[in-house]
């Protein structure tokens, strides 16, 4: 029986992401570069990072805040925070702090903040564009999140998040609202250990820029007198996507397990991806990872990002319990990623 159930589970994965395949998921390669507000994009959580951004069927706690908002769901403790940090390129940094809480039969609520640091930038005019005053800026690229997420029976679960996206630099500014949703539904098809997922993220208003920076000085014709008027910019979606993803997850024995994961990634503003996943773990303690990104469409040496590295810690220390788990992307044209995360729960 086991052995037809893994040979089930081989199938449903190999049917699920052959799917992906078809016209109807297909990415309109017209829209590439279209998109407003891209920050929404850079990944937070080193676990699901390091399986290649493929676990939306199987991530849990604050993590899944960033990946599927369902996956909060299953926090183990009554409260928890998480603080991850990664240094994307030019030395931009990257800040991520989430808090969860269960309430009970309400089900777990969530607050996020992902902030980047970009440093301090010269400012540069027409006059002095060496920079020569010294004078610098520091934009303000932030999103900040609420979810909710509830069981709603032993296999299924489900959650949405309400986010508010801002940008800005001196005299301009941007800002929009989104919303994500998401559900994990365990053990499909009665097959232990198997899970699908699904995660529609980024749904929400368009994003423009406005501020004085886009004034212009006009001579009023009949009056004889000068007056500002404001430059229209241009309007842009927020980066949708759509994901499926399934895993399944192993017990080898009572000390070791391996799952595997694949999901299908479609995208409103240009080519779709396919993420596959792997990750071992070894008594509750310590986990090994790994994970591929193929874009499709995209010629090799044209793919900014493709594989990914972790590691993973978990330790309860006197009733605390502390994870923390590191992750390596690389990167085709800069220096690769390394991001840390630290967890803790109550």
């Amino acid at each position: 029986m086991k052995h037809k159930n893994f040979i089930g589970v081989v199938a449903l994965i190999a049917l699920v992401l052959f799917l992906g395949l078809t016209p109807v998921f297909a990415g309109d390669p017209a829209r590439l570069g279209t998109a407003a507000g891209e920050q929404v994009l850079v990944p937070v959580g080193a676990r699901s990072l390091a399986m290649g951004g493929s676990n939306i069927a199987y991530t849990s706690g604050l993590e899944a805040l960033y990946w599927n908002p369902a996956g909060i769901a299953k926090m183990q403790s009554s409260a928890a925070g998480t603080f991850s940090t990664m240094q994307i390129f030019n030395d931009i940094d990257v800040n991520y702090l989430a808090l969860g809480v269960k309430a009970g039969a309400l089900g777990t609520i969530g607050l996020s903040l992902k902030v980047f640091d970009f440093g301090d930038i010269p400012i540069t005019t027409n006059e002095d564009i060496d920079g020569a005053t010294g004078a610098t800026f520091a934009p303000t690229f932030l999103t900040g999140a609420l979810t909710y997420a509830r069981r709603l029976t032993d296999v299924i679960q489900v959650g949405a998040t309400a986010k508010l996206i801002t940008e800005s630099v001196p005299r301009a500014s941007a800002s929009a609202f989104a919303f994500d949703v998401g559900i994990q539904y365990h053990n499909l098809g009665g097959i232990d250990g198997m899970s699908f997922g699904l995660a529609v993220k980024n749904i929400g208003s368009n994003m423009s820029y406005g501020g004085s920076a886009f004034l212009i000085q006009a001579a009023d014709q009949a009056t004889g007198r000068n007056d500002f008027r404001e430059r229209p910019t241009a309007t842009h979606e927020l980066p949708a996507t759509v994901e499926l993803g399934v895993g399944y997850l192993r017990n080898i024995n009572e000390e070791n397990s391996v799952q595997f994961n694949g999901n299908f990634e479609n995208n409103n503003f240009g080519n779709d991806n396919f993420r596959f996943g792997v990750e071992y773990m070894y008594s509750d303690l310590f986990a090994l990872r790994g994970g591929y990104l193929f874009t499709n469409n995209v010629d090799s040496e044209d793919q900014l990002y493709s594989f990914t590295l972790g590691v993973g810690l978990h330790y309860n220390v006197g009733g605390t319990d502390m994870t923390f788990d590191y992750a390596f992307r690389d990167s085709q044209y800069f220096d690769g990623n390394n991001l840390f995360s630290l967890t803790i729960g109550f």
